[in-house]
């Protein structure tokens, strides 16, 4: 549930791209061949239409009932593409992240130091714009 809220906050990819080679059918919408389609990420993942008035709070807890019940939409978070594009390493991904994540708890604590100012930037990938300083504690 953390990993897809941060994911859902912070994608790495803010848009996808996307281009029709051939003339194609999007529900009722009709698109000829040589169309080029941007799919905003982050503007969904921040919709207040979708994820509610506290769309910008952290909160894991959303995901409780699983990634298709977590919004009002349930195809609304897509941090590593969807359908025939999703990546293929997106399972390894979110199994590596877990992984080094429980390793990582287990011997150490993090706090935020009170020098960090919270300021995402696009850079190709979104990332903190001045770091992100952070004050390790060792159990």
């Amino acid at each position: 549930m953390i990993l897809n809220e941060v994911l859902r906050l912070y994608p790495p990819v803010i848009s996808l791209y996307q281009h029709t080679y051939k003339e194609t059918r999007i529900g009722n919408i009709h698109l000829p061949a040589g169309v080029d389609l941007t799919l905003p990420m982050l503007l969904i993942h921040h919709d207040p239409e979708l994820w509610g008035d506290d769309v910008e709070e952290f909160r894991p807890e959303r995901f409780l009932g699983g990634v298709s019940r977590a919004s009002k939409d349930q195809l609304a978070l897509f941090p590593f593409g969807w359908s025939p594009r999703t990546c293929t390493g997106q399972n390894f991904a979110m199994l590596e992240a877990k992984m080094a994540l429980a390793m990582i708890l287990q011997n150490f604590e993090f706090n935020l130091s009170p020098s960090y100012v919270h300021a995402p930037h696009t850079v190709m990938i979104l990332q903190p714009q001045h770091g992100a300083q952070i004050i390790i504690h060792q159990l």
